[in-house]
């Protein structure tokens, strides 16, 4: 305990040990009892301790308090009426522990999109697979999409030939 955390501790709290934080009062009891600089920030402390004791306490007035609570701040009422909530079912309930951000029909929209592309693309191309034992080999008439799915397989030998 220093002399500067003591005079924070007595400015804070007052001349009382008892009002002093607890992890800090027994520290700070034995600084006051042993430094006489402390002993004179704890006297001063008492003194303007007594002259606030001084001052009446008063209660506040009826109108003083419907003033106050007159002025207080209030919550804001929304701009746009809140829309009554409907009745969830079983799917919107499921639907919105999954999509949680709003409406699902951005999601759903592409999740479509995606699908219909791939099938429209998968359906536009020539290439076949035909499985045989544990080989897969591709037939197609453009050498372009063997040299596609072989890449796709990562077989080493494409790159090879496409770079002579």
């Amino acid at each position: 305990m220093t002399l500067e955390r003591l005079r924070e501790i007595v400015e804070a709290y007052g001349a009382s040990p008892a009002r002093w934080p607890q992890a800090e009062r027994s520290m700070a009891e034995t600084l006051a009892s042993s430094s006489p600089e402390a002993q004179s920030l704890v006297a001063e402390a008492a003194r303007f301790d007594a002259l606030l004791d001084m001052a009446p306490a008063e209660e506040p007035s009826a109108a003083l308090t419907e003033r106050l609570m007159a002025a207080r701040p209030r919550a804001v009422a929304p701009l746009v009426p809140a829309r009554p909530q409907k009745e969830k079912g079983f799917l919107r309930g499921l639907l919105e522990t999954v999509w949680p951000y709003g409406s699902a029909a951005f999601p759903a929209g592409t999740l479509a999109a995606a699908l219909v592309m791939g099938v429209a693309l998968g359906s536009a191309s020539d290439i076949s697979l035909t499985v045989t034992g544990t080989a897969v080999t591709a037939s197609t008439e453009a050498e372009t999409g063997e040299g596609l799915i072989a890449l796709a397989m990562a077989d080493q030998a494409w790159p090879e030939e496409w770079m002579q």
